[in-house]
């Protein structure tokens, strides 16, 4: 059951995605639902490094992730994304295909970084600090 709320989305560049509004509008949904789930319905935001949009696997379309270290909450919480721990949080890749963004991986992670080229490199910290790598498969 998917539930509204009023969460502050900060004014980020994806906004004017290569897919126009309706590419937007599926980022902004998408987070919208990430800081309901994040804050359990109470008011949030999410700050521009948490809302990472690139092509992540190629196809020339927009994809999204999003690092729950970079949402914080209101109303009596904590001020953290429930999914975060002492070290890393909850990191959710999202790739665009014909029906918008879907989920395709939940990671744990801090300080996502996201390299160039065509299939760009995702970095992160994992627990311990040690980084770690990864690239979206464009076959897969």
């Amino acid at each position: 059951m998917k539930r509204f709320v009023p969460a502050t989305l900060l004014a980020l560049p994806f906004l004017a995605l290569a897919g126009g509004p309706a590419a937007a509008a599926d980022v902004q949904e998408v987070l919208r639902q990430e800081i309901a789930d994040a804050c359990d319905g109470a008011p949030g935001k999410v700050a521009r490094e948490g809302a990472i949009a690139r092509d992540l696997d190629g196809d020339g379309l927009e994809d999204l992730i999003v690092s729950h270290e970079y949402i914080t909450c209101s109303g009596g919480m904590m001020g953290r994304s429930l999914f975060c721990g002492m070290q890393v949080c909850s990191v959710n890749v999202y790739l665009r295909g014909p029906r918008g963004l879907a989920l395709r991986e939940e990671l744990l992670g801090a300080g996502v970084r996201v390299g160039s080229g065509p299939v760009p490199t995702v970095t992160m910290y994992q627990h311990g600090g040690g980084e770690w790598s990864f690239t979206m498969d464009p076959a897969r």
